[in-house]
């Protein structure tokens, strides 16, 4: 992992937590480079079960339409046309006329590691924007991936580059305040390669999400919780003992117990935050589209391929663009968050990162 000493921040403590995250082993940038935008027929959706045929995207009389987050999110996939299907509801997706329309005159600011900016990806193929988003090796020293305008209204688009809770900080870029827009995913980069324990990194978490709040003056300020990832990716490199080591430290910082752990702990420093009287925070939660067997075949084991992020991206922009998704944003997706006040996310979980 030589690329990893020309990240401009300080080394972890223990140099040899380097090639542990599952991230560490497929290419960052892998997805937005090697998966070529498709038509947004992935989410062209109806209450329908696995039958192959293609599913509409228009409303029946005897289907709902998806009104709230959590219904959008509940669903399954289509092997055969690749499709997402949500249960018991039906979603006509975001096109660029209704994306221009959302976003016009707005300043779209997204902060965190290459999962967010395959999602920023497929926003700039979706309203083909000629915006280029570099690697991260390239943006560590500047924190910035690529920024740009996007559609004809006025709007812009800017992706930085902050991994960790413990390094760069949102709150940090002059953009936080000004963007009409912001969304946070900071997660699995300190599942493994900075890995200092989940409790440590609820506080830190709590703190980057708390000041980015303060600084937006009740602007929206949206944050993503972990999507699924799948330890069954990691790979054995080397045929050595060295190489050994590393595909165990990468089945143990990713195994199931760690990424629901973390997954706990975003939601509750979020739960934290709104209790803080901060109300413009907002948590996104894409796992119900990454967990499926689809999903699996579908990723490298952090990322997705372009099917996949563009539903997340359609998740995101429904809280973005339709305010009859946010209160169930507030009630229902972040119920299960609690704020505690001796955070142990750890406790009954199997968590080996740490031990090696």
């Amino acid at each position: 992992m030589r690329a990893l000493s020309s990240i401009s921040h300080p080394r972890p403590r223990r140099s040899k937590m380097a090639p542990l995250i599952l991230l560490c082993v497929c290419s960052l940038f892998s997805f937005a480079i090697i998966h070529q935008y498709h038509a947004l027929g992935s989410l062209r959706v109806k209450n329908a079960q696995h039958t192959g045929e293609e599913a509409m995207s228009t409303t029946t009389a005897t289907t709902a339409i998806c009104n709230n987050l959590n219904m959008l999110t509940s669903g399954s996939w289509n092997n055969v046309t690749k499709q997402w299907h949500p249960f018991n509801c039906s979603f006509t997706p975001f096109d660029k006329p209704r994306v221009d329309n959302c976003l016009s005159n707005k300043q779209i600011g997204f902060y965190g590691d290459s999962t967010l900016r395959n999602i920023a990806h497929e926003l700039i193929n979706l309203d083909k924007a000629n915006i280029t988003l570099a690697g991260w090796a390239s943006s560590a020293k500047r924190y910035i991936c690529g920024a740009g305008q996007i559609g004809s209204n006025g709007s812009s688009l800017a992706m930085y580059w902050t991994p960790s809770a413990f390094y760069q900080k949102p709150a940090s870029m002059k953009s936080i305040g000004t963007d009409d827009v912001s969304i946070i995913s900071i997660s699995v980069w300190d599942m493994g390669t900075y890995y200092r324990g989940v409790n440590p990194w609820f506080v830190a978490m709590k703190k980057i999400i708390l000041e980015a709040a303060k600084k937006r003056r009740n602007k929206p300020l949206y944050v993503m919780n972990l999507h699924n990832i799948y330890a069954s990716k990691c790979t054995l490199k080397n045929d050595n003992d060295q190489g050994r080591k590393a595909l165990k430290l990468c089945q143990e910082c990713n195994k199931m117990d760690a990424m629901f752990a973390f997954r706990d702990a975003i939601a509750s420093a979020v739960r934290c935050v709104k209790e803080d009287g901060y109300h413009n925070v907002y948590l996104i939660d894409t796992f119900g589209v990454t967990n499926s067997s689809f999903g699996e075949e579908h990723s490298d084991g952090v990322h997705f391929s372009s099917e996949v992020t563009q539903v997340e991206l359609q998740v995101l922009l429904s809280a973005i663009c339709n305010s009859s998704f946010q209160h169930d944003l507030n009630e229902t997706l972040l119920s299960r968050g609690t704020c505690p006040s001796q955070p142990n996310f750890e406790e009954g979980r199997e968590l080996g990162c740490k031990q090696y």
